[in-house]
């Protein structure tokens, strides 16, 4: 029994100096630090905050804001007294041109944005519905005395049974008239951030330096109001009646390096005594700001379109580049077209993109 001792003391060395060996031989490892908190993928948040947000800090440009028709392009349902409670209708989706689909909404419990260009109301669809988008131009307000009658935005037979049908008609000019709906603002409607671009960073930074562009403020008016013409399916040259900025392209204002560009004449922040965006109440008083010693007769320089299939009617900004008379319009047509050689090649040259 004598050679167990040792051997159970060789087992123990043995085994002492086989760890030793292999913590000498471990090398040290810094180790690598664990990230904490939130983790930045590069890209700012982007978040609006509302014209109230705005209006904490800017309130005399926000109180002289709410008197532009921008301001009022969009507003609450509650601003227009319903001559009696809103209730159900049937409405078809004019959006479908596959097969006729309708559902019955209850309007006092459907969920509405609020009514734009003092017209359409516009609300959500719900999905069970099955309807091809979710917002609709879903009725429309009309004025008798003092109070409102809700309607149909328009009205089509649908169903082919020789009856009208209240429609559900397509919201695409929300983007514009009501932009605050798509991206999520607490604004709705046409709002500081439409032009300025979201603030939500602005609003809660310290150092408010940087924070805001004055390039997306300068260059945002031409994303609603553009004065290019389009192409019909003739391929004839059409007059854009609906942005109120009809054929700027073509002027020498837009040409200029001295311009800034909108907002050499207009003032988005202020409307004159005829709600425009124009700083003086007599526009021509604007014009000689520049033009000292000129005399102006705006319904020649700036000539409203006569007709338009849309009903919309606007002051030419070609300013003396094209005129009504110049284009070769046909008027018998509503839209005004543009068939003078001489005039597409005004367009070719200024816009090439738009003439192939």
């Amino acid at each position: 029994m004598n050679w167990k001792k040792p051997f159970i003391a060789s087992i123990i060395s043995l085994t002492f100096l086989t760890v030793l060996a292999m913590g000498c031989n471990k090398t040290d490892e810094t180790p690598t630090p664990q990230p904490t908190g939130p983790q930045l993928t590069g890209t700012p948040q982007v978040s609006y905050a509302g014209d109230d947000a705005c209006k904490a800090c800017h309130t005399e440009t926000y109180d002289s804001v709410i008197h532009t028709k921008h301001h009022e392009a969009f507003k609450p349902l509650a601003d227009f007294p319903l001559e009696k409670p809103l209730g159900e209708v049937t409405i078809f989706d004019a959006a479908n041109k596959d097969k006729p689909t309708s559902t019955t909404l209850d309007l006092s419990k459907a969920k509405i944005y609020g009514v734009m260009v003092n017209d359409y109301i516009i609300a959500e669809i719900p999905e069970s519905a099955g309807f091809k988008e979710k917002i609709y131009r879903v009725g429309a307000v009309h004025k008798t005395n003092d109070k409102w009658t809700v309607e149909p935005a328009k009205q089509a037979d649908i169903d082919k049974d020789g009856k009208n049908d209240w429609t559900a008609e397509s919201f695409t000019c929300g983007k514009c008239h009501a932009p605050g709906i798509e991206v999520g603002s607490p604004s709705l409607g046409v709002s500081c951030e439409s032009c300025h671009g979201p603030g939500g960073n602005h609003v809660s930074a310290t150092d408010k330096k940087g924070t805001m562009s004055s390039e997306v403020a300068r260059v945002s008016c031409n994303s609603c109001h553009e004065s290019n013409p389009s192409k019909n399916a003739e391929g004839t040259f059409i007059a854009n009646n609906h942005y109120g900025t009809r054929n700027y392209f073509a002027s020498k204002h837009n040409q200029s390096n001295q311009m800034n560009q909108c907002l050499t004449c207009h003032t988005p922040h202020k409307a004159n005594a005829s709600g425009s965006t124009v700083p003086t109440d007599k526009p021509t008083d604007n014009c000689v700001k520049c033009h000292a010693g000129k005399t102006f007769d705006l319904d020649k320089l700036m000539w409203k379109n006569p007709t338009d299939e849309r009903g919309h009617f606007t002051r030419d900004h070609s300013f003396g580049a094209m005129k009504y008379e110049d284009l070769q319009d046909d008027p018998a047509t509503k839209p005004i077209e543009i068939k003078n050689p001489t005039m597409i090649e005004l367009i070719k040259n200024r816009l090439p993109e738009l003439a192939k």
